[in-house]
């Protein structure tokens, strides 16, 4: 079975994409995995004491003479990966030729990821940052943040600081970890989805080998439209209430002030440019 895992900086998209990649008959795609800091990292951590005390046991009872060798970095990954692979097939259905796992921190554990499974397949979804931090607030808003989209307060200032963050970590991690493996990382942009879903599910099925079947691609987009993932609203039809909030690029022209979009320009301009954001129809608008 093929493996693949998807990631981007949070509030991206990368939950849309899951559902995109879900929906194709001949992929299985699961979300929030986070595999490698709630799994393998705590897994190691224990195997480190087990092999601790292996060493004291051998020193006190054996005099030096093991009867147990410590684990090694091999057994440990084939721990991993055998968990691993177990959740990723577990709601495969038979036809089902890749298995994958969305969470977005994955972009900074990529090289873990690359040891237990270096065949395996990454996308990777990149979206404004500005549009990542106002969606930020908006998730922050609904835990219960209210002064979260007030400018100038703490909570506006700490959501939009933790999106130019992150936001910039993630690209630079994927973009080194691409550099150093060839072929493996297929890259879309959040507003690509969203003006174009069938010739990015097209693209993004192509990477993976499987049917690009015009019947396929008009089922998947139609089953994952911003209407039908919401309940029928239309895209721009704000629930503040809702995981999926508006939809659309360029909302940050409504909700950050000058001091926090100068904020967000100034660290990640470069950065933006050289990934073709923002959308052309928000750059016309501009």
């Amino acid at each position: 079975m093929n493996v693949f895992f998807v990631c981007g900086a949070p509030k991206s998209g990368t939950t849309w994409l899951q559902r995109i990649l879900d929906a194709h008959p001949e992929v299985c795609c699961s979300g929030e995995g986070h595999f490698v800091e709630r799994f393998t990292g705590p897994l190691a951590r224990v195997l480190n004491a087990y092999n601790t005390q292996l060493t004291v046991e051998t020193e006190q009872v054996y005099e030096g003479e093991p009867v147990y060798k410590p684990v090694d970095q091999s057994e440990l990954d084939e721990l991993g990966r055998a968990f691993i692979m177990r959740r990723l097939t577990s709601r495969a259905e038979p036809g089902v030729h890749w298995v994958g796992d969305k969470t977005p921190r994955y972009t900074h554990q990529l090289p873990m990821l690359n040891r237990l499974f270096p065949q395996s397949r990454l996308i990777n979804i990149v979206r404004d940052p500005r549009d990542v931090a106002v969606s930020r607030m908006g998730h922050s808003r609904r835990i219960g943040l209210t002064q979260v989209f007030t400018p100038g307060t703490q909570q506006n200032k700490e959501a939009i600081e933790a999106a130019i963050t992150g936001w910039i970590e993630a690209v630079r991690l994927v973009d080194a970890f691409a550099h150093a493996h060839p072929g493996r990382v297929h890259e879309l942009r959040y507003w690509e989805l969203v003006e174009h879903p069938g010739e990015s599910a097209q693209a993004l099925f192509d990477f993976l080998g499987v049917s690009t079947d015009p019947a396929i691609i008009d089922q998947v987009v139609a089953a994952t439209s911003f209407e039908a993932l919401s309940g029928g609203r239309k895209p721009g039809q704000e629930d503040a209430q809702s995981f999926l909030r508006k939809g659309v690029p360029g909302d940050w022209r409504e909700y950050l002030d000058p001091e926090g979009l100068a904020a967000i320009e100034a660290a990640c301009g470069d950065l933006m440019r050289q990934k073709d954001l923002p959308s052309p129809r928000v750059r016309r608008r501009a």
